[in-house]
This record gives structure tokens, C-alpha cells and sequence, in this order.
């Protein structure tokens, strides 16, 4: 898995991630990689020939993590692009409108709705939604000089923790083969003893759900009732799939993936 960090959200959460395991990833942002600019148009226009520095091999798992607030995510789709032979994921981070200026909403305006058709078209694999506000809101906001620093840390985790899941085998259970058309993503975190989760953008429209259940290696030997409950839990969806890892550690936890194909106001 490569990741590609565009912006400061996008790299600062490319070096949580390489904080959890070795992952390869490129930073770029404006003086790194890429020219600085002044607006989002400047940069959409500028963007330089980007082989040397992704040097993305042979490896086809590309992530592009990208905030629209951000000037620089002006330049998402010529990076796009130049990658455009390659499966590309990409994570887009909703920013908090309170935070955003005028100009801000109008990039986040116009860069959400392009990549909602990228997606939609097939010229990206995927697009998968974080809402800052709700991340922050669910993991917890940091104080002011690291504000963003524990929503970074909980889109780092889910990243490290589904490029696990996607290349292990489940002890039960199987990997969600989502329909063609179901490009349009995002995330939910739950905890197995309260039956319940939280998403990390409001979807409109699910059509179609995984759970990715990990154990502790406790839990997996002693738990008599986890089936059962999953099951239980479960049962309540529609067009669900799940499949259960054991992770080795002493927690337990699972996410859910939530697919559509509809655009997201």
C-alpha cells in the first residue's frame, strides 16, 4: 500500500501512519513537491510532472489523502491524472465549515463534487468520506495547538487496521465484493460489548455494508456467546456482510464499511 499525503491533513496523517507500520508514503504540498501557489486555481494549474517523486513501482494500492479546505487540493485532479493507469482509493477529508473561510467553502464545494464524479465514473476506484467535525466529535478533540491530532490518528488506524484486514484471512466470515457501481464510501468504528457504532461522514443512501470484526486473542478462546451476538447485531441489517480477525491484542473492536452510489450533498 502506497499513500499519497496532499496538504497538511493529508500528511500528517501519512506520518501516523508510518508511525504504525511500514508503510511507504509521499508528502506534497506547496514548496514540497509542488510549486507554491496562491489559490486554488494556481495550483490547479501548475502541477509539475510528478514521476520522480512518487515513484510508485509496480505496487497498485494507491490511497490519496486530501482535505478540500486545503489551496493545494487545487492540483488533486492533474495528480490524478498522472496516476490515472493505477487503482487509486481516495480519502477525502470534509473540512468544518466554522473553520472555513468564504474561498475555503468554494474548493471544498467544487473538489467534493468532482471527486463524487470521478468516483461515480470509474476514473478513481473509490472515494471514501471522513468528516473532521464527526471524527473529532467521536475520538476526541486535541488541545488547540494539535486540534486535528487524535482525527488524524483514527483515519491513520482504520487505514493500517483495513490494509490488515484486506490482505489476512478471517477466521470466519468473508471480504465484501461490493457491486461495480458502489464507489462512494465511508467508515463506522463500533465497540462488540455495546452493540453500537459511529460513522465518520453521515451517508445518505447505504446500499450495501461489511463489518470487519477484530478480537483479542481472549475474547476468540473464552467468549462462548460472540457468534451469537454478532449474529444478533447483525440480523438488524440489510445487505450486510462481516467476517472476524483476531488481532492479538487485548481489545476488541470492528468497523464497518458503507457503500453507495449516490451522490452526497
Amino acid at each position: 500500500m502506497i499513500t499519497i499525503g496532499l496538504g497538511n491533513a493529508g500528511i500528517n496523517i501519512c506520518r501516523k501512519l508510518s508511525n504504525l507500520g511500514k508503510y511507504k508514503t509521499v508528502e506534497l504540498h506547496g514548496g514540497k513537491g509542488l510549486p507554491e501557489c496562491e489559490t486554488h486555481e494556481e495550483y490547479e494549474a501548475s502541477v509539475p510532472k510528478l514521476g520522480n517523486k512518487l515513484r510508485l513501482g509496480k505496487d497498485q494500492d494507491i490511497w490519496l489523502i486530501v482535505c478540500g479546505a486545503a489551496r493545494v487540493s487545487g492540483t488533486t485532479l492533474a495528480i490524478l491524472e498522472q496516476i490515472k493507469d493505477r487503482e487509486v482509493k481516495v480519502i477525502y477529508i470534509v473540512p468544518d465549515s466554522f473553520f472555513m473561510s468564504a474561498t475555503q467553502k468554494k474548493q471544498h464545494k467544487v473538489t467534493f463534487a468532482v471527486l463524487q464524479e470521478y468516483a461515480r465514473s470509474g476514473m478513481i476506484d473509490s472515494l471514501w468520506l471522513f468528516d473532521n467535525k464527526i471524527v473529532s466529535s467521536i475520538v476526541g478533540e486535541g488541545a488547540l495547538g494539535s486540534y486535528y491530532d487524535n482525527s488524524n490518528s483514527a483515519i491513520a488506524n482504520f487505514l493500517a487496521n483495513y490494509n490488515w484486514f484486506k490482505s489476512t484471512s478471517p477466521i470466519i466470515g468473508n471480504l465484501h465484493e461490493p457491486k461495480e457501481i458502489s464507489r462512494i464510501r465511508t467508515v463506522s468504528i463500533g465497540e462488540l460489548e455495546k452493540g453500537e457504532e459511529n460513522l465518520y461522514f453521515l451517508l445518505d443512501n447505504i446500499t450495501e455494508m461489511c463489518y470487519y470484526y477484530s478480537i483479542s486473542s481472549y475474547k476468540k478462546e473464552n467468549d462462548k456467546h460472540l457468534l451469537k451476538n454478532i449474529r444478533t447485531y447483525l440480523e438488524t441489517k440489510e445487505k450486510t456482510t462481516f467476517g472476524i480477525w483476531e488481532n492479538g491484542s487485548d481489545h476488541s473492536f470492528f468497523y464497518s464499511i458503507k457503500f453507495t452510489h449516490y451522490i452526497q450533498e
